[in-house]
This record gives C-alpha cells, sequence and structure tokens, in this order.
C-alpha cells in the first residue's frame, strides 16, 4: 500500500493535475483488492487536512485552492469558527448565512475569505469565510426539549451551540409531550434559510428529574455508558486478588507503611504513597500506583473499550468509569490492607528537595491506612478529635510528608510554575439525586502532597522514557501566545493598577500571591488562564509551560486515564520483556499520534460534560432560593451588565443594566469599572454585592440577578 507521505507529495509536485480517487489508484498502480483501502487513506488524510476534495472529486491540497479543513465552533449568538486541524492556521470566522448543512462540532472544509480579519479581543471580523462542505457530522442525534407552536412541533437543543431548533412533522414526534426531554435523530441538515428537521427517537422523561438530567448530558456529550456483553464477560473473568505467583519478581513492600489519600466517596483508589527518611538525612518517596497493565492486556475487548472512553467521567452521583467496576473498584484498586499488584516510582531527595536518584519496579504492596483529604486536613490542622483515631507512628508520616511536599513546591515555584487558584464546589446530593447542599473544596495541604508526589513521579517517568527513547503521550502545555499575554497584561493593568511583564513568571507568580484570598482573585486566575493555552496529549516531546517541567507525561491514574496505561504497557515491554528500544518504538509508531489526539478530545468531553451537570444541578438548586438575598463577588463588567458570581456556590450570572434602575450606567473600558451618569455609583470587579434571582433559563443554562437592597 502507498504511503501517506507519498499521496501528499505527489499532490504538491508541478506535474500533479486534478485526479480523482480512481485516477490516483490508477498512478499509484493500487491492485483492485486494495482499492477499498486505499479510498480509507484518502478520507484520513481529508479529515487530517491534508487534502481536499474539489469539483468532480477531484483532490487538491487545501492550501493551494483557499480551502481550510476544521472543526466548527458556534456560538449561542449564531456565529463560529472553524478551527484547522491543522496547527499554524488561524481560525476562521464564519456567519451564520455562510455556515451551510454544518452545525456545532463539524468537522467542515471552509473556504478562507480574502481579507482575514485581526483575531484581537473587541474588534469587529470584517470577513467571514464559507463552509463549502462537511465531512463528518457530529450531531447525527440530539438531545434536547420538545416544544409546540399551533402548526409544528420543535425540539430545542440543551447545548446552546446547537443555535437552531430542529422541527418535527407531527407524526415522528413519537407522541412527545411539551417539555419532555427527548432525543431527536437528524434527517435533513440545515442550509441557509433553513432548519433541521428530524424524527423524535426516544422519550427521557420529564425536565427537571435528576435521572434524566443525567441521562440528558449523557447524550448531549455522546458519552459511552454501559459496557458491552462481551467486555463485561472479560471483566468478570478478572482474578479477585492476588496469588504467590503474581508476586514474583516483584519488589515486596507490603511490609512499608503505606497510604492512599483520596476524596470521601471515591471508590477506585490508583496511588498510594509512602515516605522514610534515612542516617544521611535524605528522604526516600515512594510513589505506588495500580498496576492496571498486568490485567488489561493489549487488543482486548476491554482495553478497546478503555481507549474509545479514553477517561471516566465524573457526575456528582456516580462515575462513568474507563474500566468496568470489577477492574476498577476491585483488583486493580488499591484498598487498604488488601494485596495489590503495582509499579512503583523510588525517588531518594536531599533535605533541601534535590533529586538524588531515582528508580522504576515492579510491586506489589499492601495499604496500610486509607486516608481522606478531610482527616488528613484535620490531622495537620492539630485537630485533637482527628489526631487521636490514628497512630502515632502514621501521625508523624504525615506531617513529614506535608514537609517534603512543601519543599518540593517552593522548588517548583521558584522554576517558574505557575500554581493558578480556581475554586471548586461539592454538591451533597439527596437520595433522589437532588442538591441539598453545596460545599467549597478547599485546597488544604493534604490536597498539595498528593499533587506534589504525584507531579514528582509522572515527571521521573516522562524523563525515563525520554532518556531511554522509549515511545510515549507527552503531556505538553506550549507557551502563550504573545499577544493573549500582552491583551491579559492590559486588563491587569486596568484592574489592578499595576503594570506586571506577563512574559515573566516571576511578575505572573507575585501578582497571583497580591490577589490571594482577596474578592479578584477568581477573575484573575480565570483570565491567566485563558490567556493561556490548553494542556494536551502528543505523541512528539514537548515541555509544560505551566508545570516550567521539560519533560512531562501522565503515569499515575491508570484506572480512570488511558494515556497513563499506555505509558505502563510500554514500561512492561522494556522492563519485563527486555526489548530493545527501538523495536519497542517501530511497534508503537504510527498509532499514538492518533490515540493522543483521541484522548486529548475524550479529556475535553468528560471535563465539558462533568461541568454541564454541576451547572444544572445547581440551576435546579437555585429554583428554592428564589427571592433569597445572596452574597456574590463582580467577576466582569459590560455596557450590558454586570457578571456575578454567587460566594457559595461559585455559579455566575447576569445582573442587566436595565435591572439597575437607580441610575443609568455607563462602561469605563479604561478602568473596567461600570459608572453611575448621576450618582457616580461605581460597580468594578472583585466587589462583593448582594444578590437575587431574577429568572432562571433551564433551555439556555442560564441564570440572571437583581441587585438586592436597591
Amino acid at each position: 500500500m502507498v504511503e501517506s507521505s507519498d499521496i501528499i507529495k505527489f499532490l504538491r509536485s508541478k506535474r500533479y493535475q486534478p485526479m480523482n480517487a480512481q485516477e490516483l489508484a490508477e498512478h499509484f498502480e493500487i491492485p483492485a483488492a486494495e482499492y477499498e483501502e486505499f479510498c480509507r487513506s484518502l478520507r484520513t488524510l481529508e479529515l487530517q487536512g491534508e487534502i481536499v476534495q474539489i469539483k468532480q472529486s477531484q483532490y487538491a491540497i487545501p492550501s493551494k485552492v483557499h480551502l481550510v479543513v476544521g472543526t466548527l465552533r458556534s456560538n449561542p449568538r449564531g456565529y463560529g469558527f472553524v478551527v484547522p486541524v491543522k496547527e499554524g492556521i488561524p481560525d476562521i470566522y464564519i456567519e451564520e448565512e455562510d455556515m451551510g448543512a454544518a452545525m456545532h462540532g463539524d468537522i467542515v472544509v471552509a473556504r478562507v475569505p480574502r481579507v482575514m480579519p485581526p483575531r484581537r479581543r473587541g474588534r469587529k471580523r470584517a470577513a467571514s469565510g464559507q463552509i463549502v462542505n462537511v465531512l463528518r457530522h457530529a450531531n447525527e442525534t440530539v438531545i434536547g426539549t420538545f416544544q409546540r407552536t399551533r402548526r409544528l412541533g420543535y425540539v430545542v437543543p440543551d447545548n446552546p451551540c446547537l443555535f437552531r431548533d430542529i422541527y418535527v412533522a407531527e407524526g415522528d414526534s413519537e407522541g412527545a409531550q411539551v417539555g419532555q426531554k427527548v432525543i431527536v435523530k437528524v434527517t435533513q441538515w440545515p442550509s441557509r434559510h433553513l432548519n433541521p428537521e428530524g424524527v423524535v427517537i426516544e422519550i427521557l422523561g420529564e425536565d427537571g428529574d435528576p435521572v434524566v438530567d443525567n441521562r440528558s448530558v449523557v447524550y448531549q456529550f455522546q458519552l459511552p455508558y454501559e459496557f458491552e456483553p462481551m467486555v463485561a464477560e472479560e471483566a468478570r473473568q478478572a482474578p479477585q486478588g492476588v496469588s504467590d505467583s503474581h508476586c514474583q519478581g516483584r519488589l515486596d513492600l507490603r511490609d512499608k507503611k503505606i497510604i492512599t489519600i483520596d476524596p470521601e466517596d471515591a471508590k477506585d483508589f490508583d496511588d498510594a504513597v509512602s515516605l522514610e527518611r534515612d542516617r544521611k538525612g535524605h528522604w526516600h518517596l515512594g510513589v505506588h500506583v495500580a498496576d492496571v497493565s498486568h490485567y488489561v492486556r493489549p487488543g482486548s475487548a476491554i482495553d478497546e473499550e478503555a481507549r474509545r472512553r479514553g477517561t471516566s467521567v465524573y457526575f456528582p452521583d456516580y462515575v462513568i468509569p474507563m474500566l468496568p467496576e470489577t477492574l476498577s473498584n476491585g483488583i486493580c484498586s488499591l484498598k487498604e490492607g488488601e494485596d495489590r499488584l503495582t509499579k512503583s516510582v523510588l525517588l531518594v531527595y536531599s533535605d533541601k528537595g534535590e533529586l538524588l536518584s531515582s528508580k522504576i519496579q515492579h510491586s506489589v504492596i499492601r495499604v496500610t491506612k486509607r486516608f481522606t483529604y478531610k482527616e488528613v486536613g484535620r490531622i495537620q490542622a492539630r485537630d485533637e478529635e482527628a489526631a487521636s483515631k490514628v497512630p502515632e507512628e502514621l501521625k508523624k508520616l504525615l506531617f513529614s510528608m506535608a514537609e517534603v511536599a512543601q519543599i518540593l513546591f517552593a522548588r517548583r515555584v521558584e522554576k517558574g510554575a505557575l500554581e493558578l487558584d480556581l475554586p471548586e464546589v461539592k454538591l451533597r446530593l439527596d437520595p433522589g439525586g437532588r442538591v441539598i447542599d453545596v460545599d467549597k473544596v478547599e485546597r488544604d495541604l493534604s490536597h498539595q502532597m498528593i499533587e506534589e508526589f504525584m507531579l514528582a513521579a509522572n515527571e521521573t517517568i516522562a524523563r525515563f522514557m525520554q532518556e531511554k527513547n522509549l515511545p510515549y503521550f507527552s503531556r505538553i502545555h506550549p507557551p502563550p501566545d504573545e499577544e493573549e499575554m500582552r491583551d491579559f497584561a492590559e486588563y491587569i493593568k486596568e484592574l489592578e493598577q499595576i503594570k506586571i511583564n506577563p512574559f515573566k513568571k516571576g511578575d505572573v507568580q507575585k501578582l497571583l500571591k497580591r490577589v490571594s484570598g482577596r474578592p479578584e482573585s477568581y477573575t484573575v486566575n480565570l483570565a491567566l488562564l485563558r490567556s493561556l493555552k490548553r494542556a494536551q496529549y502528543s505523541e512528539a516531546w514537548g515541555p509544560h509551560y505551566g508545570l516550567a517541567m521539560d519533560y512531562y507525561t501522565h503515569f499515575t491514574s491508570p484506572i480512570r486515564r488511558y494515556p497513563d496505561l499506555i505509558a505502563h504497557r510500554v514500561l512492561d515491554e522494556y522492563m519485563t520483556d527486555k526489548e530493545r528500544p527501538e523495536k519497542i518504538m517501530a511497534r508503537w509508531q504510527g498509532r499514538l499520534g492518533e490515540w493522543a489526539t483521541h484522548c486529548s478530545f475524550t479529556e475535553r468531553r468528560a471535563e465539558d460534560a462533568e461541568r454541564e451537570i454541576i451547572k444544572l444541578k445547581l440551576l435546579r438548586y437555585l429554583v428554592d432560593r428564589q427571592g433569597e438575598v445572596m452574597d456574590g463577588v463582580i467577576t466582569g463588567v459590560e455596557e450590558f451588565g454586570l457578571f456575578v458570581q454567587l460566594k457559595d456556590c461559585l455559579l455566575d450570572g447576569l445582573i442587566h443594566v436595565r435591572n439597575l434602575a437607580d441610575d443609568f450606567y455607563k462602561l469605563d473600558r479604561k478602568r473596567m469599572v461600570l459608572i453611575g451618569r448621576r450618582r457616580g455609583k461605581v460597580y468594578r470587579v472583585g466587589q462583593e454585592i448582594k444578590v437575587k434571582i431574577d429568572r432562571i433559563d433551564f433551555l439556555k443554562r442560564e441564570v440572571d440577578f437583581v441587585r438586592a437592597n436597591g
């Protein structure tokens, strides 16, 4: 079979005349038996943005015909951007009338506008591209709420980026009632002047039912949910305990004091830690990670399904696991008092946190004690009641771990690591799945301990694999765009009245420290996060900007992340099979690039789904709090109003300028404030404010506030 690079090279050559698939196959002398495989290769190259089809199904290089392949990212307001699949090409602005048959998430071919507008905040884009073809539709089924007019039914998609309602003919509604959640199959894609059309294929239930909300989000984000029978059967055959034969050849650490520290409601335990100090004062840190690759074999049904899922997804009341529970909550989970197979990263540090040596070994452990973050936090805060329940030797261990973690953290910050402070919430639910209370998750020393130890292990694995020339998924975080960071510095100048050099990490660290604990802290941290690029998986080496690490990978969570499982597999091949690195590299080459892209996608999908269900449950929770005065913080000011975040549940909403009835307000963009024209009253970012709920829109997932007490 001809190589993809040969096809691209031929299409770029001066002797190439536009050809269709059949003509290309004849040129490359593709046998008839291999023609379908050749066409699949062409299709793959299209999706990768390397080639495009033009008139008469002929192929060309996109840049030569002013086309770009990318993903359409629509805005609820009716416009969008095509984000090219190939790096280095700017996004293309698309007006609604130029979207053709495309919808949010589709992989499309877009014509580049003749005048590319500047990509700067606040500037109007002057030219729109045009979508000329849809390569892959992302929304063959859509989840939404059924509504009806006098003449027709329609479905309002839950995803606001799908901003066009889907029309449903009378005979295609399956008897759905107004307000019910339904799944609609799209039968007619939109056009310039017409909405999409579809048929209802399933009625989920009444809007507002927590079970329906969960199922809606699962369908909205197309999350793999139930395991196929073959996967479940393989999982049932997994051993339930560790035998002596499994332990042979492994480092036996069952007599060591090893602990886990996890959230209270954790069910699967990927990692455990140990710490000892020798006579020289050196710290011996052990990070022991579940040896999932021992149980999940390449090419098995479980493995194929794990790769498809990419990651576990965590909803407030349940988990959609990457691996069946027999594994994730059973033999792979590092449970207290039970023998478990692990891979151990053994690190030796000086008393100043300098890494003296490292070793990676297959091991067997027995966890001494399972702790929760809350328990450890109370012990480290000298809570006598919590401390009284723990043996003295384990208390000393926890304080020693805190000491080492703080030393490691200080060294990371010194190297330029950025420590963002973006608080999270944990929802407390009743048995029916409704929110009864909201707790803020405070990141204390117990969280920092585990984070530092996992970072150290991941960096060690990445360095080892890089030095041995082994294949692995880099966890890369590219440096930010200069323009984005200059915009951030300008924003800080207006907000805090100080100048910073955004390209000096020391200046950024000082800024984060300056606003820590203040009302505007969230806004500053969020603005910085939005100025940075997103971390992703890659088959190529790349540094991690945020962590200030030259080499980084994911290794410590193989129960819930597929990239970690890949790292374990490669280590097995090198450590157990004793294969030469070049043979291992040759075997993995060609697969990692596609898998890295897929795992980056499944990670983003999981994060988006988790945010969506939390937001939806919080909105349901606020229905019962209408009329109640709540504390908020202004997180943004615009001409149309104030963005406010509720302090107790971290939910964002808007006070529209029309609801600031005591005056006429104008925006002073230079000072980042909203000012009353007559009385001079000022609203600024970081200001605390009392609000009441004015309106909750479940279709748009939005809440509007009004100012309380005038």
